[in-house]
């Protein structure tokens, strides 16, 4: 039987490389002899090769229409989130009878597990694959000087009144918003110069500057996950940057975030991290989070205002904090089923 690893269809000409992090996350799985077989998360039904082992860890779906797999995947199901916009799309007849041949099914959060409990489907709650990213990858300790912001969600509010706030934060820090400005222009999919990115900045700035002090801010570097897909000419070139953007976070000093597919990762490698919550968030987002929020050191946002903070005094460029060990369990449980579903003989 060969061995498979998920894949994904960019869309809008763009693609996350938390999904290409999550794949390296099932690789680690399997001999570092084996070759692969790429199959796309989205069109498992048009598989027809040789059968093929596949972790089908991930987001289902964004072509619900295209399940359930074809008979050739021989699937594990850990870790799979299943968006609350398409459940209905998704758990058809066909599809609760796919799931009870192979529950019981592992779960990211525990919005799926209640989805696939109601169906009669076994389920558990799993947490995330990446969780598991600590056999490859490991908090280096020594020289970790750099701190980044992934993607660090923020309110950008286009009303007069906000804007006028903003023009006001601006020039009363200018020095410290003209950096996060150049550093912003750089890290995000579309560029943005001039007052624009100015804008943007004293945004980001006014609402984190109550828990993160300026030196944090001019120290930092700025990362993006998503990428424009024109860019890489094949998924090998994806997983070579997964692989880029993993070994800077085993390499930072500590990670601030509102990417899960950064923070979980940074949890399994020991990297500190702190995740921001957008506590008003929108269904599409929010049903992913279920029983992995309480995993992070948090600051929770709402209305574009921070509403907690999980340090007491603001995040310094010399603050020393460690993550929390909860997700542990999780992880010892999916190595286990992992290293047993690769190595069974069919």
């Amino acid at each position: 039987m060969k061995n498979g690893l998920l894949v994904y269809t960019p869309l809008n000409g763009k693609f996350n490389i938390g999904d290409y992090i999550q794949s390296l996350a099932a690789k680690q799985f399997f001999s570092n002899s084996s070759t692969f077989l790429y199959i796309d998360r989205d069109h498992t039904n048009e598989y027809q090769g040789e059968p093929v082992k596949l972790i089908m860890n991930g987001w289902y779906s964004h072509e619900p229409q295209n399940w359930p797999p074809s008979v050739q995947i021989n699937p594990l199901f850990v870790a799979i989130h299943i968006n609350e916009t398409i459940k209905d799309q998704f758990l058809t007849e066909e599809s609760i009878a796919y799931f009870k041949r192979f529950e019981p099914i592992g779960c990211r959060d525990y919005n799926t597990q209640k989805m696939l409990l109601s169906k009669g489907i076994k389920a558990y709650f799993s947490g995330c694959l990446t969780l598991t990213l600590g056999l490859t990858y490991q908090h280096k300790k020594i020289n970790c000087n750099k701190i980044y912001f992934v993607d660090p969600f923020f309110y950008f509010d286009t009303k007069i009144s906000s804007l006028f706030g903003y023009i006001q934060m601006l020039f009363s820090n200018y020095k410290v918003i003209k950096n996060i400005s150049k550093k912003i222009a750089k890290s995000i999919i579309v560029p943005q110069t001039g007052w624009k990115a100015l804008l943007i900045a004293a945004a980001l700035y006014k609402q984190f500057h109550s828990v993160i002090e300026d030196e944090v801010f001019m120290k930092a570097e700025f990362l993006c996950q998503e990428f424009k897909d024109k860019d890489y000419k094949n998924d090998n070139d994806k997983f070579k940057k997964a692989d880029e953007i993993l070994k800077k976070y085993e390499n930072a000093q500590y990670v601030i975030t509102s990417r899960i597919h950064c923070a979980l990762p940074c949890l399994a490698m020991n990297t500190p991290v702190v995740f921001i919550n957008k506590a008003d968030d929108t269904i599409f987002s929010s049903c992913r989070f279920g029983g992995l929020l309480d995993l992070f050191n948090q600051i929770t946002i709402k209305k574009g205002k921070v509403i907690h903070s999980f340090l007491e005094e603001k995040l310094k460029c010399n603050s020393d904090f460690k993550n929390k060990e909860l997700h542990k369990p999780y992880q010892e449980e999916l190595i286990k089923r992992c290293r047993s579903f690769t190595s069974d003989i069919l």
